[in-house]
């Protein structure tokens, strides 16, 4: 929620998608920004990411690689960062009136004067409430702030599954390339939520059906992303309930063509069963499907 007196945002899910004891947050948090290998293949410049935004024992890790490349491979220190929407219904994109969003382990600054530039384009508006107890974009702060550093500075956003998104993700590319330092551009969004827990089983409850998910559904939206098809993916999204940041993902792309990139590169393709098994937790029948994707 927002706290209007000292206007802070204060987290809606710490304590559940992520440690709320800043100790115990920050040794997460390092743990997983590791260095990334010297030798990965990336684009030589990069602008922009998908990451997924469950619960850290589930995503942080990939969420966290991602941030940790994206740091050692640019100079950004700010973000704009387009989320899933979860809470409310919104028919264009939502930013918001904070200064800056708490964390456990310190504040992420919002950079106002670029909040204010986007504010302009046509469809955005500010609505507060839509960021209140929404966690796709509040899971990705502690990460950041590791992976970055304390002076980073954010604007979050969120985007609709609206046919619009990809117009409003050129728009946001547009913009940010007049700007004079350079800017990340990040979506938040999981793939398929397969299973009886999420109404969704098109191959039937079991292993079989988290496989399919996994091998088909999210590997057909893989596929629309690494072409960056931002057109193509809202549809895809809604169609085949393949990710539910449809419109988040499409407006990335979209953005970040804009700035110069034309080159996807997928560093993690998972989901909750794999991450899960490890730590001796087995469900057959349900999975979220989670991708690290960078573009340059």
């Amino acid at each position: 929620m927002i706290d209007h007196a000292s206007n802070i945002r204060a987290p809606a899910v710490a304590g559940r998608f992520y440690e709320a004891d800043a100790d115990r947050l920050r040794a997460d948090a390092r743990r997983f920004t590791p260095d990334p290998p010297d030798d990965l293949a990336l684009p030589q410049a990069l602008h922009g990411a998908l990451v997924p935004h469950a619960g850290w024992v589930c995503s942080g890790r990939i969420a966290g690689t991602v941030y940790r490349a994206l740091a050692k491979r640019t100079a950004a220190r700010t973000l704009v960062l387009l989320g899933a929407v979860h809470t409310v219904r919104l028919d264009g994109p939502a930013l918001e009136n904070a200064d800056a969003w708490h964390t456990p382990i310190g504040l992420a600054q919002i950079d106002a004067d670029l909040r204010r530039i986007l504010a302009a384009i046509p469809g955005f508006a500010s609505f507060d409430m839509a960021h209140q107890y929404e966690h796709s974009l509040e899971v990705q702060l502690p990460l950041i702030l590791e992976a970055f550093g304390p002076d980073t500075k954010i604007v979050p956003c969120l985007i609709p599954p609206h046919p619009n998104a990809p117009d409003w993700g050129r728009a946001i590319g547009q913009t940010l390339a007049g700007q004079t330092h350079p800017i990340l551009v990040i979506a938040s969004s999981d793939l398929t939520h397969y299973g009886p827990n999420y109404n969704f089983t098109p191959q039937g409850a079991g292993r079989t059906g988290i496989d399919w998910a996994a091998n088909v559904n999210d590997a057909r939206l893989l596929q629309l992303i690494e072409q960056m098809d931002p057109d193509a993916i809202v549809h895809d999204t809604q169609q085949h309930h393949s990710a539910c940041g449809g419109g988040a993902i499409a407006a990335m792309i979209a953005a970040v063509q804009q700035l110069g990139a034309n080159h996807a590169v997928t560093l993690e393709h998972t989901n909750s069963a794999r991450e899960l098994a490890p730590l001796g937790h087995t469900d057959d029948n349900n999975a979220v499907g989670y991708a690290g994707v960078v573009f340059g």
